[in-house]
Order: C-alpha cells, then structure tokens, then sequence
C-alpha cells in the first residue's frame, strides 16, 4: 500500500488504485447501513432509569462512537492505519471549520432569539451536547465523511449520484421524527437538502469534514439554546433563516473558491468521475 495520503495531489492512484471501485463502493454501503440500521439496537442495552451524564455517557458508546469506530476501521483496511483519518476528511483545519461555520450562521441567534416561544434555555448542556455536539461530529462522519466521501472520492462515484444517497437516507433517518405527515415530510426534505449541502461544501473545502462538523454543530446548538421547537420543522422564519445560511455559504465558498485551489465538482464530475485523476493539491 502506498503511503500518500488523502489529500495529496495523487491519493486516489496512491491509496484507493489498489482496490477496485466496485469494492471500495459495496464495502462503503453495505458498512454504512450495517451501522444504520443497528445504531439504535445497540442504544437499546442501555437500562431503564438512566439520567444526567450516565445517559449521556451510555448514549456516546453505544449510538455514537461505533459510527468512528467502524469507518476508521473501514479507512484502515482499504488505505492503511496511518491514513485512516485522512481518509475521513479529519486531518484539515478544524479552526477553518469552526471560523467559516461561525460567521454564516451569525444570523440564526438573531432570528432565534426572536422566535423562540420561551428564550434562552434554562439548563442547555445537556441538550446541546445530545443534539448537537454528538450528532454534529458523529453524523458527518458516518454520512460525509464515510459514503458519500468514499463514494465519491474513492469509489469515483459522480458528486449527485454519491451525494444523493446520503442525502436521501439521512432525511429518512429523520422522517420518524415529525408528529404528523406533512411535518415529517417538511422534516425529511430539510434534513435532506442539508445533507447535499454538507456534501458539496466537505468536497469543495478540499475535503475538510470540520467544515460541514463546525456547520451541522453550531446550528443544531444554537437550536436548542433557544428551545426553537421538539423537532426540525421549526417556524417559517426559522426554515428561511437557515435557508440563508445556506445561500451564504455557497456564495462565501464560491467567492473563496480561487484563493482555496481549484473548484473539486466541476464537468463530468457532477455525474460520473474515470479514470483516476487528482481531488485535491498537494497536502
């Protein structure tokens, strides 16, 4: 095995040549809805009672850590242990994450503080943490980093057809969530389209998973410091303010696309990627 790296200016010949796509595409989807599917079994051996830190601990080790756990373990046997985390996107910037998230969503307190039915949340630790600090870090990981990011760059997948599939699972993973039809309709579709999104900005970021981490984080934080609502449907205010943030940060990483490197979805790349070419410049 070689032992360049993800994101140097020859990883795909250098790491993912000595598999076969198809492989490296059916280990990735059969991997993935292994640890969908029984994400919530394993939750399920927590015992009846548990409150405070001890749920909170349980709910780590058991819904949230195998989703590092066993991509890393994937990463490692295609691209060697050395290479695992950057295979997953997790050896970029995190302050470049945490700085480009930070300044779009500076509008979503603004808008929250206003529609919030009750402000500021008493006690949002925990709340922050559960739905947003755990979910933000270990879902982008499972759905970014790991199918969609090896099914697009070392699968070679085309950026729809791989960014599809994680979007369209990850808004079904949150269609139960709704308390009606059309409100778990009008949930799937958010948590869809935010989850093409998170796609598109982890490749064109030259695949730095803290980008769409630092995004899916701080707006499912501030969220839940508002008390916005018991689920992600929110308000019509609330659904055009992160629509905004949306906007803004396509126009920020396009405007930034030529100080970055060159544009990662361009042509043929949208449908279909041959061959082996290059995705990212030299680490």
């Amino acid at each position: 095995m070689s032992d360049r790296t993800p994101e140097s200016g020859r990883h795909d010949k250098g790491l993912a040549g000595s598999w076969p796509r198809w492989l490296i595409a059916v280990v990735t989807l059969a991997v993935f809805f292994t640890l969908d599917h029984f994400a919530w079994l394993l939750f399920g051996l927590v015992p009846d009672g548990l409150e405070g830190t001890p749920y909170l601990a349980a709910l780590f080790v058991l819904r949230w850590l195998p989703w590092l756990i066993v991509p890393a373990l994937v990463a490692a046997l295609f691209f060697g242990p050395r290479q695992a985390a950057s295979a997953l996107g997790l050896t970029r910037s995190p302050l470049t994450g945490l700085a480009f998230a930070a300044a779009v969503t500076l509008i979503l307190p603004i808008v929250y503080a206003v529609a919030s039915p009750v402000g500021v949340a008493e006690e949002p630790a925990e709340p922050v943490l559960r739905y947003a600090l755990f979910p933000g870090v270990f879902e982008e990981i499972l759905y970014r980093g790991f199918l969609f990011g090896f099914l697009f760059r070392f699968a070679r997948w085309g950026f729809l057809p791989a960014a599809l599939v994680g979007a369209l699972v990850f808004g079904a993973a949150h269609f139960s969530a709704g308390g009606d039809l059309n409100e778990a309709l009008t949930i799937f579709a958010i948590t869809a389209i935010g989850g093409f999104w998170f796609a598109w900005l982890y490749a064109e970021w030259d695949f730095n998973l803290w980008i769409p981490i630092s995004l899916h984080v701080l707006m499912n934080a501030w969220w839940e410091l508002f008390v916005i609502a018991d689920n992600a449907a929110g308000t019509q205010a609330t659904i055009i303010a992160r629509f905004a943030v949306i906007g803004l940060s396509i126009l920020l990483t396009l405007a930034l696309a030529r100080w970055r490197g060159p544009r990662r979805i361009r042509g043929r790349d949208w449908l279909y990627r041959p061959g082996l070419g290059t995705d990212a410049p030299q680490a």
